[in-house]
């Protein structure tokens, strides 16, 4: 059964999904072999934690999102952040302040260092069990990047090991107000050395 939180927050959404149930499954593999489906169209979810808070007075964590056939690149995603910190502190001062007197203030910040954390970390900071994460991360209250190779009808986690949504990455993006770059890399292939007898 998926999360009441998640539950409500799509239904009021109004956004167009389907839940898909299926048998108990730990890994974005495991899931697309028993939906049938490739490995590609499976939105693989990754909490991070970054050196400091993308937004001033919030949790240093965020979501990232890469096609489950691919690795994420933590150097890639530090530098998708940091520019689009720099793009919505532009936004941010191009607003006229309410009260003059104040001067809007960056509340953005730019990250030097992405890392995933323990599951300790899911267990305590979003109280939940590792494994067990939904892709949006405005349940948690957290930011949301999702990699530019995430298009079309993708199956999303949604926070249950028996059940998973399934909706248009466009239509993701658009609720969750995701930030998008390119931080996924292809898997490399592990070579099997061959003894001579």
């Amino acid at each position: 059964m998926l999360p009441k939180k998640l539950q409500k927050y799509l239904d009021q959404s109004q956004m167009k999904y389907e839940v898909i149930k299926h048998k108990t499954v730990y890994t974005a593999y495991d899931a697309a072999q028993t939906m049938h489906i490739k490995l590609r169209q499976i939105a693989k979810n990754l909490l991070v934690k970054f050196n400091k808070p993308f937004i001033t007075g919030e949790k240093p964590y965020a979501i990232a999102i890469v096609p489950a056939d691919k690795n994420i690149d933590l150097k890639k995603l530090t530098k998708t952040v940091s520019m689009h910190a720099v793009e919505l502190n532009k936004k941010l001062r191009l607003r006229k302040p309410e009260n003059k007197k104040k001067p809007i203030l960056d509340i953005y910040n730019k990250v030097t260092k992405a890392t995933i954390p323990k599951e300790k970390a899911m267990k305590e900071k979003l109280k939940i069990r590792p494994g067990a994460m939904t892709a949006f991360g405005s349940v948690y209250k957290l930011p949301t990047f999702i990699d530019k190779a995430v298009k079309g009808e993708n199956v999303f986690s949604g926070g249950s090991f028996t059940e998973s949504i399934k909706m248009e990455a466009k239509n993701f993006v658009q609720l969750e107000k995701s930030m998008s770059g390119n931080f996924s890399v292809s898997k490399k292939l592990k070579k099997i050395k061959i003894k001579k007898k």
